[in-house]
């Protein structure tokens, strides 16, 4: 299948900018009020729109996953039928984290369920995140470098395809690797 090029420079530009501006909600910017579940939904999927790579519609959080998270102690259980900021930074990171891990890898790396512990691990998460961010456009630049130049008729778009999904299976097996060292003895703390 061949791709248009003016059209991928054209959205990288656009993905490049984007990303660059784009910042998670800081924790003192999440809503101070408990919210429904519906209301968290809306929220979270707002928060996180840029997930979403075909512009579907599709929900990137549900009321069923949301139960299922609750179910699996990823998170506390809302206080009558409400969440506040600790569910909703948590939330925030799992929906992230489920891009590319299973539920017994993501248990391990989200924070005790204290909120001083969870505001902490959330203020470190959204620094991070701005920053791989911005770090991995500085890359994808590099490797697009040939989308840009109208003369390089030998690039192709699969390159790039190709480099970021390399990308992303050895930052997965890298991080797999990492928390599977994780020691019992720390899961307990």
């Amino acid at each position: 299948m061949a791709y248009d090029k003016l059209l991928i420079s054209d959205k990288l530009t656009k993905w490049n900018d984007y990303i660059n501006r784009f910042s998670l909600p800081a924790w003192d910017k999440l809503p101070t009020i408990e919210l429904y579940m519906d209301q968290v939904i809306v929220l979270l999927n707002d928060y996180l729109s840029y997930l979403s790579y075909d512009g579907s519609e599709e929900n990137l959080i549900t009321a069923s996953m949301i139960n299922n998270y609750v179910k699996l102690k990823l998170m506390p259980a809302p206080v009558k039928k409400r969440y506040g900021r600790m569910h909703i930074a948590l939330l925030i990171m799992i929906c992230h984290y489920k891009q590319v891990h299973s539920m017994a890898s993501i248990r391990q790396m989200l924070p005790e369920h204290d909120p001083d512990t969870i505001r902490a691990a959330y203020d470190k998460f959204v620094q991070l995140q701005s920053s791989v961010a911005v770090n991995f456009a500085k890359q994808v630049k590099e490797l697009s470098k040939g989308m840009f130049d109208e003369s390089d008729e030998g690039y192709e778009a699969e390159e790039l395809v190709s480099a970021c999904s390399l990308y992303s299976t050895l930052a997965r097996l890298l991080s797999a690797k990492i928390i599977a060292l994780k020691t019992p003895e720390q899961e307990k703390k």
